[in-house]
């Protein structure tokens, strides 16, 4: 389980590389629509850049959960969790990038995140409570004496 968690990891590295070198490769300032050129703060690039890295951990600590959840609902949350860390995630670069064509995107991550977790909710609710086993009895009728 160990060497296939390690193999998640690298696979995710080897995604991401190349996506960090091409961060890596951005100038010191960038020009925004009516051509004025603005300076990245110092402060604000190591901000988002822990950001990011917290975030990626977030996200590999979410997928091992939804891997070894050892019940639905931990993989459901895991996943919904999972859908907050990317959209974060979004955000963190759209501030690193100065643009905002990415919030877009965001806006429609969380809205299918949230929309699957509802669904995920009223599937469990409908088959049982979740951890494999039947589903709870009814609670017995009161007779009125």
């Amino acid at each position: 389980m160990i060497r296939q968690a390690w193999q998640l990891v690298f696979m995710l590295l080897a995604v991401l590389a190349p996506a960090g070198a091409a961060l890596a490769d951005l100038p010191d300032s960038v020009s925004v629509a009516d051509d004025t050129v603005r300076p990245l703060g110092g402060v604000v690039n190591v901000a988002v850049e822990l950001g990011i890295a917290v975030l990626v951990v977030g996200m590999v600590l979410c997928l091992y959960r939804i891997m070894r959840g050892p019940h639905l609902v931990d993989r459901v949350l895991a996943t919904d969790a999972l859908a907050l860390h990317v959209v974060g995630l979004v955000i963190a670069l759209a501030i690193y990038l100065r643009t905002t064509d990415f919030l877009d995107v965001a806006l429609v991550v969380a809205i299918i995140g949230f929309a699957g977790t509802l669904a995920f909710s009223q599937y469990i609710a409908a088959r049982g409570n979740g951890k494999g086993d039947n589903p709870s009895p009814a609670a017995p009728e009161r007779s009125e004496p």
